[in-house]
């Protein structure tokens, strides 16, 4: 993906730069929007950034992404070419020869892969130069897609065997939370992986967005709930907000950001108009990583609605509840395992209701709109978990010490 589109791997990189190590961090080029995003991230780092183009606005990046997508295509459908040679990577990874020469094209320490379509990438470059391999699981992959999901089974099978094939060979293991690093140990009988929290800078509080545009993010008054996400699409929890807006008093509005999925917006806003909150409901556009805590800060309450329903989203932290500690705001989050240990240990930043439960999220929202003065100390509480515990201005140093013990272990 676009390095804009990938806050961890840039925290990481600037992290082990700012360490005294040398990074050159490969990644896709797919749209002129991120890759614009990406150059001005960049204008500011001391590390490499390098890119495969695939963009369908240029003929040579056009031509890559066409022969990329029938490759792939024609490994997923044909077991015999999965089961030869790097067939089973392919059919995973849309670029992957061309990722491979791009990732080798010069020597390193250690090669990390940030996504699992990047591990055996990132396996190749190290095997190429003798190198250390790594491999940082945001997601527990295969918990992505239900054993039920009988339409995604070839997927589901696809994900665990480059797990397995991979993940057990790595020198270096990290995980966004202690449950996936859990899920993992268990499932491959693999080390657990060292836990890096999906937490942000302090710097990103302030001085990142135009103070008019900062202005724009709730031009009307009431207390303003706020959800992001790269995508807003279904299954993301945002049917229950909807349900309980209808409930709650005219002050309450609900503000999401992000790209509409293909398809979801017109059934999105059917919803809202058949519960009659068409005012107060609104869609921001997407905003630059670097933004996302300067303009969460000027909304109230953010909500985190892993819904549950499948093993990744149950075990994952989300970096949402991260964001809106830094950010100030008090959180509604679902009761899964992952958001809930998270809320243990910042009990008094916001309450866990069960998902699918709108009538719990209501009434306890609605508290908040009845006195002002509690909803402001839990606002204070959430941004000092933010600054004091929460924050990768912290977290960063353990990422710095796993990387260290990997590629010098005899230091450790």
């Amino acid at each position: 993906m676009h390095l804009s589109y990938n806050p961890r791997l840039l925290k990481e990189a600037d992290a082990l730069s700012e360490a005294g190590y040398g990074v050159r961090v490969v990644a896709m080029d797919l749209e002129p929007a991120k890759a614009s995003w990406d150059q001005r991230l960049m204008s500011s780092r001391r590390w490499r950034l390098e890119t495969l183009n695939a963009r369908r606005d240029n003929l040579a990046g056009r031509f890559t992404w066409f022969k990329g997508g029938l490759r792939q295509r024609l490994h997923q459908r044909s077991a015999w070419l999965r089961a030869r040679g790097t067939g089973r990577e392919q059919a995973l990874c849309r670029h992957f020869p061309e990722m491979c020469r791009l990732a080798a094209h010069e020597p390193a320490d250690l090669f990390i892969g940030h996504n699992l379509e990047a591990l055996p990438v990132a396996a190749s470059a190290a095997r190429r130069w003798g190198a250390k391999l790594g491999f940082d699981a945001e997601d527990f992959h295969r918990g992505e897609i239900s054993e039920n999901d009988a339409a995604r089974a070839p997927l589901r099978n696809l994900i665990i065997g480059i797990e397995q094939a991979y993940i057990p060979r790595c020198d270096y293991l990290s995980a966004a939370s202690d449950g996936i690093g859990e899920a993992y140990a268990q499932a491959l009988g693999a080390p657990k992986p060292v836990t890096i929290l999906n937490v942000f800078p302090l710097s990103d509080r302030a001085g990142r967005t135009p103070v008019d545009e900062l202005q724009q993010e709730r031009p009307e008054p009431g207390l303003s709930l706020y959800w992001y996400s790269q995508v807003i699409g279904g299954d993301r929890g945002l049917h229950d907000v909807l349900k309980a807006l209808a409930a709650l008093p005219a002050g309450f509005h609900l503000r999401l950001r992000g790209a509409w999925a293909r398809g979801y917006e017109g059934a999105f806003r059917e919803a809202v108009r058949a519960l009659g909150i068409e005012r107060r409901v609104h869609a921001l556009p997407p905003a630059p990583p670097e933004q996302l805590i300067e303009r969460a800060a000027q909304h109230d309450v953010g909500l985190a609605l892993e819904p549950g329903n499948r093993p990744n989203n149950c075990l994952a932290a989300s970096n949402k509840l991260f964001a809106y500690f830094l950010a100030g705001l008090a959180v509604a989050a679902t009761d899964v395992p992952g958001q809930r240990a998270v809320l243990e240990a910042a009990p008094e930043a916001g309450f866990l209701f069960k998902p699918g439960d709108a009538d719990a999220l209501g009434r306890n929202l609605r508290r908040w709109l009845d006195s002002p003065t509690t909803l402001h100390a839990v606002k204070e509480r959430s941004r000092s978990y933010g600054e004091a515990q929460f924050c990768w201005d912290r977290e960063k140093m353990k990422l710095v010490a796993a990387v260290e013990s990997a590629v010098r272990p005899e230091a450790s």
